[in-house]
């Protein structure tokens, strides 16, 4: 919990310098500071979708499509199984998928906040 208060306003005082720093109106830091929260929300939402495995048929099929193309050796196919089998692996992954997810709906979120404290000290 801590360290997502923390990146918030990390992020926060970093579009901060930004508007002091950049050589762009304010109008112009609030835009790209809306265009790059919008872009990091759609990502956190398209790796939430991938997490719940809504779209898990679709990936496998691509994935046995490409299997068919493409002959993988012995050695990769036994490779990736015992990748597929370690559960140190799979809650490593968990944890970093989580933790990326997370941290890119906070930043866009805060960037979103940004643009919108820039549009109303504005007017």
């Amino acid at each position: 919990m801590k360290w997502k208060v923390s990146l918030f306003f990390l992020t926060l005082l970093g579009w901060y310098i930004a508007t002091v720093t950049a050589p762009f109106s304010l109008a112009d830091v609030s835009n790209i500071a809306f265009l790059i929260g919008l872009i990091l929300i759609i990502i956190a939402a398209i790796a939430l979708i991938l997490h719940t495995g809504f779209l898990t048929p679709l990936i496998q099929g691509f994935q046995i499509i490409g299997e068919r193309m493409v002959r993988k050796s012995r050695s990769a196919e036994q490779a990736d199984s015992q990748m597929r089998n370690d559960p140190n692996m799979r809650t490593f992954k968990a944890n970093l998928a989580a933790r990326i997810t997370q941290s890119t709906f906070i930043v866009g979120t805060s960037s979103i906040l940004t643009s919108v404290i820039i549009i109303i000290f504005m007017l």
